[in-house]
């Protein structure tokens, strides 16, 4: 079993060092570890084309409008292809993690595409966990996005064993000054390792806890009345007491959410309510549709034409 570590800051930063003692721990578990820094790799940003999307659909083998050797996203997607377990540390920036991952997470379509990845049945053990570190505690948004990069690049089932969130630690190096940060790194680590090396049962949840039981984010919003997390999709009732919201009362279980096959199946109807779709052919539109689409495209083509960067 091989654990691969995702550092998204600065080399040999604070996020990088908690992930190396996570890491560590794996290791000396018995597992087969390895470092990835971002920041090496060449990512080119996704476009939109939509290509591996319909690549997809027309069941043609994956490619993507960036031949595979132009940057280095195919091996990087092979690499978390082949791991069993994902550390991703990040330091926050802007209330976020760094572009770079979502840069990652915006391409990954194109390069991976198989049941392993999907998270398909039979089920298949392949686990997540999270390290962010804040200079102050403005990472409200930090948290929930760094999560969802490390559990979509596994395939959406929501496999998160633990996640920690350091604040105060702005100077570089910093953290090692903080040996209660350092241990409870360790302990991420050591979580990874049991839920990998467990043989049978449901991929269980070692942090702490937070307003949402499926993907343990703290971010709701409020829709048509009732209270649905940002991340999972996952609808409750807000629990009220002496005037004030103390919890939800949530419907159901992961197969409510996002990560199962009603999520996958309510995703691809929200789209083909707007558009019809046919396999092979893909979208399928009317003349007049094709008609307003192809002038629209080229009148407004030629307005107003971005200013280029000086080289």
């Amino acid at each position: 079993m091989k654990v691969l570590g995702l550092a998204m800051g600065r080399r040999n930063g604070n996020s990088e060092i908690l992930l190396k003692h996570a890491l560590k721990a794996c290791e000396d578990e018995g597992l087969e570890v390895a470092l990835v820094r971002l920041h090496d790799y060449k990512i080119q940003p996704c476009t939109g084309c939509e290509l591996c999307t319909k690549c997809e659909r027309s069941g043609e083998p994956m490619r993507c409008m960036y031949p595979w050797d132009s940057d280095d996203m195919k091996q990087l997607a092979d690499m978390i292809e082949a791991a069993d377990g994902l550390i991703c540390a990040a330091p926050a920036y802007h209330l976020m993690p760094p572009g770079i991952g979502m840069v990652m997470l915006n391409r990954n379509h194109c390069c991976i595409d198989s049941p392993r990845h999907r998270g398909e049945f039979p089920f298949v053990r392949r686990v997540c966990a999270s390290i962010g570190v804040g200079g102050s505690d403005w990472t409200s948004l930090f948290m929930p996005i760094l999560n969802f990069i490390g559990t979509e690049m596994l395939g959406s089932r929501m496999h998160l064993v633990d996640q920690m969130k350091l604040h105060r630690t702005p100077a570089v190096g910093m953290v090692l000054c903080n040996q209660e940060a350092l241990d409870r790194a360790t302990q991420l680590g050591k979580n990874v390792a049991y839920e990998l090396k467990k043989t049978e049962g449901p991929v269980e949840y070692h942090g702490e806890e937070g307003m949402c039981p499926i993907c343990h984010n703290s971010i709701v919003v409020i829709r048509n009345g009732r209270m649905s997390c940002a991340t999972c999709d996952y609808e409750g009732d807000p629990i009220i007491e002496n005037g004030r919201i103390t919890g939800i009362k949530w419907d159901g279980d992961i197969e409510a959410t996002r990560w199962s096959m009603h999520g996958h199946e309510h995703h691809d109807a929200e789209q083909f309510t707007a558009v019809k779709f046919e396999k092979g052919k893909g979208y399928v539109f009317t003349e007049e549709q094709k008609e307003l689409m192809t002038k629209g495209r080229e009148e407004w083509g030629k307005y107003l034409e971005p200013v280029m960067p000086k080289r």
